[in-house]
């Protein structure tokens, strides 16, 4: 496939959806335990946490994400197969945004671990939304390449 989709680059993506699930699957785990009213003790450790598993996911997920974005794969891909160019730009215009709600949870996190916050369950529930944004977004991707590749090598044929 050369020029579109590589195998190593594909692998290197689907084998980092597969890091970023089980992160996700840490940090569901993670939010389903105990935790502290804002204020109580064990408040902040708890909070702390959760803000440095989530500035770690944001970490990784600018990683992932410029090495898709940058990679020239995706405009390789939407000359290849223009069909999937709106399907492709949905998925990268979600980059940004998805960064930016997990900067603001980091925010939300600390503020909660100063006892700024009234409820954490806005914060779980934001969380949780964006575990789950992030896993449909993986699965899309995922989704998309393995479709493009598996046209690209003949295997339909």
């Amino acid at each position: 496939m050369p020029g579109v989709v590589t195998d190593a680059w594909a692998q290197q993506v689907i084998e980092e959806h597969h890091e970023l699930r089980a992160k996700v699957a840490r940090l569901r785990e993670f939010l389903d335990g105990p935790r502290p009213t804002a204020g109580n003790p064990g408040a902040h450790s708890w909070a702390a946490e959760l803000s440095s598993q989530l500035s770690t996911l944001h970490d990784e997920l600018f990683r992932h994400f410029r090495l898709e974005d940058e990679s020239d794969m995706v405009e390789d891909i939407s000359s290849a197969h223009p069909r999937a160019a709106a399907e492709i730009n949905r998925i990268v215009d979600e980059h940004p945004r998805m960064l930016e709600e997990a900067r603001e949870l980091v925010g939300l996190a600390l503020a909660y671990s100063a006892a700024e916050a009234a409820s954490e369950l806005p914060l779980r529930r934001r969380v949780g939304a964006l575990l789950d944004w992030l896993e449909k977004h993986e699965s899309e991707e995922t989704d998309l390449i393995q479709r493009v590749e598996y046209r690209d090598t003949g295997a339909a044929d």
